[in-house]
């Protein structure tokens, strides 16, 4: 997630060796970020632009973009209309995970006080429970927010989801390393919202950081539900990992448990349990629409990637029933040398049908678009396709990620 302010460029300067006339897609962005910039998405050379939510500020937003240019149906990215066209993803990013608490336990981090004197107090005790280490200054957990229930965030969002047909779940994961923004200095805030009048609301702000994150555990939490709420509504997912793979797989492997495609092995020992023993098929449940709803996503990207080749080989076990997709941008994964060096690697790996192309940064327009074209440069060079070859090939891993196997609508 690109979080910074925007530093002024040279306008972008396009060629005509560049196929755009294929259909060239964005499968992970933050329009969200500066909503105002949206009305330059029916200008976009990309076809298709797919905008992650992050937090409880920006979910509207997204939505009310996806209903002035959300996707309709598979037909609009066919290569004969050139209009772009937007998939809405919504998530909790785990930068914001302490924001919710789970309500569904015993002894939830925070309880609703009654009356107002006891707001500071409660949101001590949630915030000392999720951060890590506990923070212990009044002034830094008053300007957090008040917790929402992980409940009615997951309500929230099947609501959305139901309401757009082809959203996605994202951005979701987790992250090890990053830091909270520490308070608002008195009249910062303020200042920044009249400087910067176009910015979602609830971010850093390039404030400094603090020395407290999300703790592991909790980060797990809202990550699992929603999750869940994917595999339930059936929807493909992005997912955010920063120094987290290992843990990252374990979780993913954790929820498919039992749900494991079959080889020979698996099939020999259900003959030889026998016609009575219940399968991981029979004891999924069923979704409102009838069909299955499972506890895992069908479809998963694993956002700019940063792992090696050893790190893909993991999620590629024919037995993981979830179809795993690689996403790379130029922001994050072509910052410098050793950036470009690790995608590459990882690319040597990834199989051809499942690598997607993002921007992964917040500004509509042509610096969305010239980033765009510089990543789908970089992979077609170094897998050794052509540029037709290479946008024709992630066109199709962009409608197989959106709309599953078959190019079918989510249901």
């Amino acid at each position: 997630m690109c979080g910074q302010d925007l530093e002024a460029e040279a306008p972008r300067v396009f060629g005509d060796d560049f196929p755009w006339h294929l259909g060239v897609f964005d499968v992970h962005n933050h329009i969200g970020e500066l909503a105002p910039l949206a009305e330059r998405i029916p200008k976009m050379r990309a076809r298709g632009v797919a905008i992650m939510a992050t937090r409880t500020q920006d979910q509207p937003l997204i939505a009310k973009i996806a209903e002035s240019y959300g996707l309709k149906d598979a037909g609009q990215l066919s290569a004969a209309d050139a209009t772009t066209t937007v998939v809405p993803g919504f998530g909790r990013h785990p930068w914001f995970s302490h924001e919710l608490y789970e309500d569904s336990v015993e002894s939830p981090t925070f309880s609703p006080p009654e009356t107002e004197d006891g707001l500071e107090e409660a949101k001590m005790a949630h915030y000392r429970a999720v951060l890590t280490p506990p923070p212990d200054d009044p002034a830094f957990v008053a300007d957090l927010p008040t917790p929402e229930p992980l409940s009615g965030f997951i309500s929230a969002t099947r609501d959305r989801l139901m309401s757009h047909p082809l959203a996605i779940v994202g951005e979701v994961g987790l992250d090890r390393p990053f830091r909270l923004a520490r308070q608002w200095e008195p009249g910062a805030k303020a200042a920044r919202a009249l400087a910067h009048p176009d910015r979602t609301t609830g971010g850093r702000g390039r404030r400094p950081l603090s020395r407290h994150n999300v703790g592991m555990a909790h980060q797990k939490v809202v990550l699992l539900a929603q999750l869940r709420l994917a595999g339930e509504m059936g929807r493909a997912v992005s997912v955010h990992g920063v120094q987290v793979h290992g843990v990252l797989f374990d979780l993913l492997v954790g929820c498919w448990k039992g749900h494991e495609r079959r080889g020979k092995t698996s099939r020999r020992r259900r003959q030889q349990q026998g016609p009575g023993t219940p399968s991981a098929a029979t004891a999924r449940a069923s979704s409102a629409e009838g069909k299955e709803a499972l506890p895992y996503p069908p479809r998963i990207c694993l956002h700019s990637f940063s792992g090696k080749a050893e790190a893909v080989r993991q999620y590629l076990n024919p037995r993981f029933p979830a179809t795993m997709f690689f996403s790379f941008s130029k922001s994050n994964n072509m910052r410098d040398e050793a950036g470009r060096a690790k995608m590459e690697d990882a690319l040597g790996t990834v199989p051809d049908d499942r690598v997607l192309v993002e921007s992964d940064i917040h500004e509509a327009g042509d610096r969305m678009d010239g980033d765009l074209e510089d990543t789908y440069r970089a992979v077609c060079a170094f897998k050794g396709w052509t540029l037709e070859e290479g946008v024709g090939r992630i066109a199709r891993n962009y409608r197989h990620f959106i709309f599953g196997e078959d190019g079918e609508e989510a249901s």
